[in-house]
């Protein structure tokens, strides 16, 4: 990091090649973020950001641009993210937040806003999915895992589901990446970040992306009530059963993908996502419950418990 950012602390940030820092001010912090290894993700950043920054939403206001370099100077929402405050808030409330966020933003996006985003597609979800195959059936040791069965069931149910590709996916709506903003109102109290992987999608996505969380092992009692309550409340033309159906279904490929990360990441070295697998399976194995393919629910259950 170059002139003029000195005195910077670097912040971890998981898994992404950008690199974050604080930047500590007599009257206004800053963050620093060197999108120099991923251009992409800089590109990609700065196109959202143009979107979400027209809706009724807290993303931090980008205070300078250095193209040349690649690098974001703007807003810090302080050190309150979800992940940190939610043994000391109640849990029902952060997610209640965060939904009505999300409903704010499915009934704002305009469809020429969408038009700019990549579109999600049977061919992503069968490359998302193939982690598990990759790197977590080995893991568990099944040498006899039905592989092709397993990808042909997924792009017959993908098919079947008929899903309309039409709502902002933030993707990685998550504790990690929403913060408690206490001086603001109703809504505006969540602030978002971390918004440069985002696509045109499933309208209920980033709702599991929370409510189904599973770096957290927090109670789901809550998800049927918000799961209700997002669908009454945003813009959303399919009846609620295949709604469900659809939530379900993708909730499950999302799951499937982080087992598979998780120990594609220990792989790597990173041990700590190990800690991981046991709250993944959980969400897992209770998303199976509502899946209604019994032969794709087979082969499932034929290894997630070992």
């Amino acid at each position: 990091m170059t002139p003029p950012f000195k005195n910077l602390s670097q912040i971890k940030n998981g898994l992404s090649k950008k690199k974050v820092f604080r930047k500590i001010g007599k009257s206004l912090n800053k963050i620093i973020i060197d999108f120099s290894e991923d251009e992409k993700e800089f590109i990609n950043f700065l196109k959202v950001y143009k979107i979400l920054i027209k809706i009724n939403i807290s993303i931090p206001k980008i205070y300078e641009v250095y193209f040349n370099k690649k690098i974001i100077v703007m807003e810090d929402f302080g050190k309150n993210s979800f992940d940190i405050i939610f043994q000391n808030k109640d849990v029902y409330n952060l997610l209640k937040l965060a939904v009505d966020n999300l409903i704010v933003i499915q009934n704002s996006v305009s469809r020429d806003d969408l038009d700019k985003l990549e579109k999600y597609t049977c061919s992503m979800l069968i490359e998302e999915i193939s982690e598990f195959v990759d790197y977590y059936i080995p893991y568990i040791k099944v040498y006899d895992f039905p592989l092709y069965n397993f990808y042909e069931l997924w792009k017959k149910n993908y098919k079947n589901q008929k899903f309309d590709i039409n709502g902002f996916v933030h993707k990685d709506f998550e504790f990690i990446n929403l913060f408690y903003l206490k001086k603001n109102n109703l809504h505006l109290k969540c602030g978002i970040i971390d918004f440069q992987s985002a696509f045109c999608g499933f309208k209920g996505w980033d709702l599991f992306s929370i409510l189904e969380y599973s770096r957290l092992n927090f109670t789901a009692e809550y998800n049927e009530a918000l799961l209700k309550y997002f669908y009454e409340n945003s813009n959303i033309s399919i009846d609620f059963k295949v709604f469900k159906d659809q939530y379900y279904l993708l909730n499950l490929a999302r799951q499937t993908r982080l087992l598979g990360r998780w120990i594609k990441l220990f792989n790597e070295g990173n041990e700590d996502y190990l800690k991981f697998i046991e709250p993944t399976k959980k969400r897992l194995i209770s998303c199976l419950k509502h899946i209604k393919d019994h032969k794709l629910k087979q082969i499932y259950e034929n290894v997630i418990s070992l």
